[in-house]
């Protein structure tokens, strides 16, 4: 009886090791998988390192753009691109005068900036309709900031997490949307200052009334 019991137990004990092996590889897999899945969505959400360097050589030659966009989608740039942004901020440097500006990053704030926006006050307008207030806003850029928003998104482009990836290599794509608009071959100054909105809609047949 007793080797019965003892053949039983080494039975269990192998079928469980079994268990235990083929739930390690099956996690193993999974876990190969998932990798594989991110690594491709990461690929896919950067721009190739030759194409990039054209959308910036491009962009750097801009005078300016008049960007339109939420103060979310554009905070989320701006820090990534700056080093900080709150949405509240209308200007990115606070002038040299005893008067406390509203809505400007104090000395502090503004000494943290990795990249200085050199937004001064004027070059960025919350857009209100009637009364609302939307957070829509209109940010005026120079080639340099544009250039200094595609560099630090295709660098977020790659990031581990998804999500940051995934945001980043989308916002880099609409701002890739308006360089590709630029023909190098055109008269300088013929269309200085263009608008360019990022602000996807839905069809207006899915939009009840």
């Amino acid at each position: 009886m007793f080797k019965t019991w003892r053949e039983e137990y080494r039975a269990n004990q192998a079928a469980k090791r079994q268990i235990e092996l083929e739930q390690w590889e099956q996690d193993k897999r999974w876990r190969e998988e998932d990798r594989a899945a991110r690594q491709k969505a990461i690929a896919e959400n950067s721009a190739d390192l030759a194409v990039h360097n054209e959308n910036v050589r491009a962009a750097t030659g801009v005078s300016y753009l008049t960007l339109v966009c939420h103060e979310d989608t554009w905070t989320f740039m701006a820090i990534r691109a700056f080093g900080q942004w709150k949405p509240e901020w209308t200007q990115s440097t606070r002038p040299v005068t005893i008067l406390d500006i509203p809505n400007a990053p104090s000395s502090i704030e503004a000494s943290r900036f990795g990249v200085d926006p050199n937004l001064p006050e004027g070059r960025i307008k919350k857009i209100t309709s009637g009364t609302a207030k939307n957070g829509m806003q209109q940010v005026i850029l120079s080639g340099h900031n544009l250039a200094q928003l595609l560099a630090a998104l295709n660098e977020g482009a790659k990031a581990e997490d998804v999500a940051v990836s995934a945001r980043c290599g989308r916002l880099y794509s609409k701002l890739v949307e308006f360089v590709n608009l630029i023909d190098p071959d055109a008269e300088a100054g013929q269309t200085t200052g263009v608008t360019y909105r990022i602000d996807d809609s839905i069809d207006s047949a899915h939009v009840k009334h």
